[in-house]
């Protein structure tokens, strides 16, 4: 039980520390320097913002390195509900990863490119790699979903919001990948559904935090009373 509680605490604070970095590295940083609206400044917006460019990829690379190490935390933890579908939650969340890595790619090759037509092309090679990549996360998503039901413990609400969030992500990015003409309503949906996105796996986050490992034997009151007897 200390190493499943030891496991638990691990998941929740890097997937709350992960969060933390990616809204200050694709929600503060990225849009900062690339703004789909003044694309005709994207070079320009890059080489003044440079330093924080640099340090948005670096965060980049620490949301990659945990990731890595909570697709396998995520499995530790859930193995003993079902480990055929917790590896599955480990395989998905792994390729998730390596397409968000290959995306990144194309930002690294941004420093030093002084066409903005190049810096243009590698922004947009990012973000469409990273939306087939959330495709795969949202997947994920679904079977941490059902993970979450099979294990008990876990109050329903938050299973709920972690397929909710799957499925979402799915939605959002099969239609931004696939349907690039229907910009406006991937935004408004992205918009609607950027809360249960966001709480999904939030929720398990803090769950596992405060509660995650800790067994709860609603045996023992018995068996105590039985062996007085």
């Amino acid at each position: 039980m200390k190493k499943q509680r030891t496991v638990a605490k691990y998941t929740g604070y890097a997937l709350i520390l992960m969060a933390l970095i990616a809204g200050f590295s694709l929600g503060y940083a990225f849009p900062k320097i690339y703004n789909t609206n003044q694309l005709e400044l994207a070079q320009n917006n890059l080489f003044e913002n440079l330093e924080l460019y640099k340090f948005m990829l670096f965060e980049i690379l620490l949301i990659i390195i945990l990731d890595i190490a909570v697709s396998w935390t995520i499995y530790l933890y859930f193995k003993n509900d079902n480990r055929k579908i917790a590896l599955y939650s480990f395989i998905f969340r792994i390729i998730y990863t390596f397409t968000f890595f290959v995306a990144t790619y194309f930002l690294a090759q941004n420093i030093g490119q002084e066409s903005n037509s190049t810096v243009i092309e590698n922004f947009k090679s990012f973000e469409f790699i990273w939306s087939i990549g959330l495709i795969i996360f949202g997947i994920h998503l679904l079977i941490v979903g059902l993970l979450m039901k099979l294990h008990k413990l876990i109050p329903r609400i938050l299973w709920y919001l972690t397929i909710i969030a799957g499925a979402s992500y799915i939605l959002v990015h099969i239609l931004k990948t696939t349907f690039p003409q229907l910009t406006e309503l991937t935004d408004t949906l992205n918009n609607i559904l950027a809360l249960p996105m966001a709480l999904g796996e939030l929720g398990l986050a803090v769950w596992l935090i405060v509660k995650g490992g800790k067994i709860e034997n609603k045996e023992t009151p018995i068996l105590s009373k039985h062996h007085d007897i």
